[in-house]
């Protein structure tokens, strides 16, 4: 530089790009390694040591994080000659001593994980560390323990571990860690050593230990210590406890290796309903991993958690991406077997390093893992589709039907190919379902498909020609080439049809009446009902053709029941349909109650009767619908009784049919307020539309986990990063309502993340698409969300006119309360803008609409909050009407017990006293609040101002 104004230029600059490196994400542990190496090349250039320290300081915390432990013990070795060599002229805070210590003791639990680095280097470095910080607070027994013993274990001489950990008796932390981490440390080598007695004896008493000693991991960092032994006693519950508490506090600041040794116990304790959600997460994650031990670490967990799903089901997927980032499914055993190899590879070089088999024995194990859950198919496991033969190929189509449609298009796939297999009745069979599940791709097609098969069977096998050619005029009518009058007068089938047949096509006939004429359409369920009564008598049998009889699969009175199960469950929706346009006629057809309830005791039915694996796995589907339907039917008397019969559905769902569930559960958990239990909901139904590889129904699910998240207001960071992905991939695919839905998610997390500019882009793009479309008042409620951020931004005038425009689309809703309450808003946001007399109108219209409201409804505690905004109003210009009002406000909270209005008006209150010179009362105002939220932090800024 040849002159100190662009050099110090270029300083603020790079000092402006360090901070955004470090803190742009303000979360822990969230820390950006990407941008270091420019920056670390910038500060050279500028020739400034004491800027070329702190740059490295700060890439080598970043790189704990967020890189490679090679990048750290670069970064570090660095630093150490650099304050060997020019200690004199380095002028280092106190601060970055801490952060250069806290940083060095974390690299040292590292360092084994590097097979480039020698057992002996390893121990020389620990050596070299002591020596620098032995007789400081940076000094700790403990860790210079831990890694020895780590290293003995490497070499594989267990014992020697054992040793020498039984001889630390000092567990102090060094200066800027916690006691429960450091024992946790030492417990995970004793764990190593095979010593789980002693690492439960050291960690467990943390569990209940001395709150002050604990950190930001507690108490996942002391599960962490636990979950090994825990795991191989076969403690389940404790297991998944800790496994759930570890991947929330772990997974955002990717510690990888505790995610593994959680997957590792939930396999040990048959837990596969926990561990596979959790490795689907983090199946990206093993390139993330910071070493390469970490890397085979999460490897080996990762393949014995899907190497024990596909044990349990040989058709489970895993979506990858392809070499051109796109996805795609793979087998998980094939997955599996390619993680294991990775691993073995990564062994190798730590057995070469090690001089022992140590490292790789302990991942044989871990690799040799299953699952030993049970199977509740009757008559044994559902067969996977590739092991099926052609006539199981048929059977898969039909069953996996209703419970997994990816399965049933690979068994459409599969049997396409292997027609020539079967011949006569199988043959004909397989053709029909076939030409119908071409749907899925080319309707067009399936209609002459299905044309064409049905007349080239209708002597043979004339009932399923006839459903072939009502299904063909079904998908023409739905494709508007023809007119709804082709369905709705379409004929009866023939009484000189088997009775199944016969149930079968009156059900077909009300589904394709149903979206016309909903009162044919029960008729044709009555129909069918009235051949499966003359079954039941024992008047005719289901299947009266002796070939077809000896065709069947599994038991025909399971067969029967599961019909009958369909046809109430149908006539139970027409009739709720009818009620809501026709109540005449729906009264004349009867109370859907009955249809429930006899839906309900049909499926239990047969699901009691089925006599094969793929008739179970069907019935135990129409199971799960009729539980559905009950519970839809209970949701709005008994929304307990609804989430009992959905227990039992869940119970009994697999595949994508247990998304569906998961889905619908989801919603009625958050109307019941059990928002943590939504919130495990929808992150399995995320899981488990990825497993069945619909994308689609994945990123919708994530909309549902956002909202749930939002209601739990989660860190909107995290929901921001789980959103935005999900609405891109709508856009891609066109769903423009599946994309505006997640946008409103996004927008809402943008504005509790501060992101204000982003959150009015992203509300503005769903107002202009729902303007004129969406119902007035979700209208409303996206005018009111985008205006808070309007106010945030200091644009009062667009903030005011979308918070009128929210008033009046409240009024026209007939929603008087979210109209008074926005007024209420308005009310504020106009005084931060500086117009009192706007302001006063507002709440003048606010007083006007509770007069109105309360002579139908209680107001009270909605005229306390606008009591209390008319205070913070009128406080700078009148402060001793508004002490007053405050006093008021906060006796009525006490009152009702308003807790959460109590502690902003205790706040304000407080803020008052002070700036009116009256710091005894602030005290006695936030004491009281603190009683209620000890946490709070302007609770506790404003005592500590006054302390």
């Amino acid at each position: 530089m040849t002159s100190a104004e662009p050099m110090d230029h270029a300083v603020s600059e790079l000092l402006d790009d360090l901070w955004m490196a470090r803190h742009g994400d303000p979360r822990f542990g969230h820390e950006d390694f990407g941008p270091f190496p420019s920056l670390i090349a910038r500060a050279d250039e500028l020739d400034d040591l004491d800027l070329r320290f702190l740059t490295r300081l700060e890439g080598a915390y970043a790189a704990l994080w967020a890189g490679r432990t090679t990048d750290v013990l670069t970064l570090i070795a660095w630093l150490l000659q650099t304050m060997d060599a020019h200690v004199a002229e380095l002028e280092v805070q106190d601060w970055q001593v801490e952060q250069f210590e806290t940083t060095f003791v974390d690299l040292l639990d590292s360092l084994l994980g590097v097979p480039e680095l020698s057992l002996d280097q390893v121990e020389a470095l620990v050596a070299d560390w002591a020596g620098r910080v032995r007789g400081t607070a940076y000094y700790a027994p403990a860790v210079e323990t831990a890694v020895h013993a780590a290293v003995a274990v490497h070499r594989g001489d267990r014992a020697a571990a054992i040793r020498i950990l039984d001889a630390c008796t000092d567990f102090t932390p060094p200066s800027g860690t916690c006691g429960p981490g450091t024992r946790a440390t030492l417990a995970a080598v004793y764990n190593a050593a095979g010593g789980y007695a002693q690492a439960r004896e050291l960690s467990m008493p943390d569990l209940d230990g001395d709150p002050s000693e604990r950190c930001g991991f507690y108490p996942a960092e002391t599960y962490a210590a636990l979950i090994e032994g825990w795991g191989r006693e076969g403690r389940r519950d404790e297991v998944v406890r800790a496994a759930a508490a570890i991947d929330a506090t772990y997974s955002p600041v990717g510690l990888y290796n505790h995610i593994a040794d959680a997957l590792v116990a939930l396999i040990r304790v048959d837990a596969l309903d926990e561990a596979l959600p959790m490795a689907l997460k983090h199946l990206d994650a093993v390139d993330k991993c910071s070493n390469v031990y970490e890397q085979a670490c999460l490897s080996a967990a990762l393949s014995a958690t899907f190497a024990s799903a596909a044990a349990a089901d040989p058709d489970t997927a895993v979506p990858r991406r392809d070499d051109d980032g796109a996805p795609v499914l793979a087998s998980a055993s094939q997955l599996a077997e390619e993680l294991a190899d990775r691993v073995r590879l990564a062994a190798a070089r730590f057995d070469v390093r090690n001089a022992s088999t140590a490292v790789s024995s302990a991942f044989e194990e871990t690799l040799a893992l299953r699952t030993a859950r049970s199977h509740r198919n009757a008559g044994g496991r559902v067969k996977a589709v590739v092991d099926r033969s052609a006539e199981e190929l048929v059977s898969g189509l039909s069953a996996f039907g209703s419970v997994s449609p990816r399965r049933s298009a690979e068994c459409a796939q599969a049997l396409r190919g292997r027609l020539d297999e079967l011949e006569g009745r199988s043959r004909a069979r397989a053709r029909h379902m076939l030409a119908w599940d071409r749907r899925r791709d080319d309707p067009q097609q399936a209609i002459v498909d299905l044309r064409g098969i049905a007349h080239e069977t209708r002597e043979t096998y004339p009932s399923w020609a006839a459903q072939s050619d009502l299904l063909a005029a079904l998908l023409e009518v739905h494709s508007s080439d023809s007119e709804p009058e082709t369905l709705l007068e379409w004929p009866e089938g023939d009484p000189s049809w088997s009775a199944g047949a016969q149930a079968n096509f009156a059900r077909l006939r009300a589904m394709a009446m149903a979206p016309f004429d909903a009162e044919r359409a029960v008729a044709a369920v009555d129909a069918g009902l009235a051949v499966l009564d003359r079954v039941d008598s024992g008047e005719i049998p289901l299947i009266s053709d002796p070939a077809s009889l000896a065709a069947a699969v599994g038991s025909t009175d399971a067969e029967a029941a599961a019909q009958r199960a369909v046809l109430h469950h149908l006539r139970a929706d027409l009739v709720g349909e009818l009620d809501g346009h026709d109540p005449a006629a729906a009264s004349i057809a009867g109370d859907p109650a009955g249809d429930v309830d006899a839906a309900l005791v049909a499926a239990r039915r047969a699901v009691e009767l089925s006599a094969d694996p793929d008739q179970a796995m069907s019935c135990r589907g129409g199971l799960v619908d009729a539980l559905q339907l009950a519970a839809g039917a209970q949701m709005h008397t008994d929304i307990g009784a609804a989430l009992v019969l959905m227990a039992e559905a869940e119970s009994n769902a697999k595949f994508a049919q247990l998304g569906q569930l998961l889905n619908a559960r989801t919603g009625l958990l958050l109307e019941a307020g059990e928002i943590d239990a939504a919130r495990d909901d929808a992150e399995r139904a995320v899981s488990v539309w990825t497993v069945e590889g619909d994308q689609h129904a994945a990123d919708s699910s994530r909309f549902d986990l956002a909202h749930v998240m939002l209601v739990r207001d989660e860190d909107p960071l995290a929901i921001i990063e789980l959103v935005e992905p999900a609405v891109d991939a709508m856009a891609t695919i066109g769903d423009i309502g599946a994309q505006l839905h997640g946008t409103q998610m996004l927008a809402r997390a943008q504005s509790s993340a501060g992101r204000s500019g982003e959150a009015i882009e992203s509300f503005t793009r769903v107002v202009d698409a729902y303007s004129g479309q969406a119902p007035i008042g979700m209208m409303g409620q996206l005018h009111a969300a985008r205006a808070v951020d309007y106010a945030e931004l200091k644009r009062f005038g667009e903030s005011l006119d979308d918070l009128d425009t929210a008033v009046d689309e409240y009024t026209q809703a007939g929603d008087d309360f979210e109209a008074a309450d926005t007024l209420r808003t308005a009310a504020l946001t106009a005084h931060f803008a500086g117009d009192d007399d706007r302001s006063s109108a507002y709440l003048s219209r606010a007083d006007h609409l509770y007069e109105e409201l309360a002579t139908s409804a209680p107001v009270d505690f909605e005229r306390a909050r606008l009591d209390f905004a008319r205070a913070d109003i009128i406080r700078d210009r009148e402060p001793e009407p508004a002490e007053s009002l405050l006093r008021d406000v906060a006796g009525r909270a006490r009152a009702a017990n308003w807790i959460g209005l109590l502690i902003p008006v205790l706040h304000l209150s407080a803020m008052h006293a002070i700036e009116n010179e009256r710091p005894d009362t602030a005290r006695e105002l936030l004491t009281e609040a603190l009683r209620h939220a000890p946490e709070h932090p302007a609770l506790t800024g404003l005592m500590a101002e006054l302390d």
